[in-house]
């Protein structure tokens, strides 16, 4: 079970990351802090009862975004917040729903001076962790029509259209659920973005490569 707190209890600030009980615990579970350029930080905590990840202001207020029980403390970096991205005044936090395979993660997007939710950014075909090229690429989600880019800076987007029916057709003539994962690994090169994703048309069911090429200096500073 996840928890999601705004304020930290005063039980959570006297603990440290310990479990006398669980000794294991500490070798999977790390609590080194991570320093955002801004003086913020964000980490894990943890006791025998549950483990918590706390982003804590430059004035050292403290906010829990997030929380795993008793039972499901031992999948904390596997469940649930596992790793985070910083970027001019926001971060991500990628949210694995589940522990295994195969449903993808989604992410969250978070004001870095406050450490308050910003948006559920859902599923990715891709994000960006060059700080000059803050992209957060989905697709669209009713008709696969579309891929959308969100500038995590400025919250501006631009979008690129795909062939009509071509997600959509390759979802139904193959075992995939989900259509992020038609795509491979994408990647920015000179303010490139280049992406390979694969389909299939109504006449073969051999697979198909099609490539994107994105000039993002066009759009970053828009």
């Amino acid at each position: 079970m996840t928890v999601i707190f705004v304020f930290v209890s005063q039980f959570c600030l006297s603990q440290n990351c310990s479990c006398k009980k669980l000794p294991k615990l500490n070798e999977i579970i790390s609590c080194e802090k991570s320093t955002f350029n801004n003086g913020t930080k964000i980490y894990r905590q943890f006791n025998c009862d549950s483990s918590w990840l706390v982003f804590e202001s430059k004035a050292r207020k403290k906010r829990i975004l997030f929380s795993l029980d008793k039972n499901l403390i031992e999948l904390t970096e596997k469940l649930g917040y596992t790793s985070w991205v910083e970027y001019k005044s926001t971060f991500i936090i990628e949210n694995r729903l589940i522990s295994g395979c195969c449903d993808p993660p989604e992410y969250v997007l978070f004001d870095k001076n406050s450490g308050k939710k910003i948006a559920e950014l859902g599923r990715e075909v891709f994000h960006s962790e060059i700080q000059k090229y803050p992209y957060f690429v989905t697709i669209d989600k009713e008709k696969y029509s579309f891929l959308s880019f969100l500038n995590l800076n400025t919250n501006k987007i631009f979008k690129i259209n795909l062939p009509k029916g071509r997600i959509d057709q390759a979802l139904k003539k193959s075992n995939y659920i989900f259509a992020e994962y038609l795509f491979e690994k994408g990647e920015i090169k000179n303010g490139i973005f280049e992406i390979k994703y694969k389909y299939k048309t109504k006449e073969t069911n051999k697979w198909l490569i099609e490539k994107i090429k994105v000039d993002l200096n066009q759009y970053v500073n828009k």
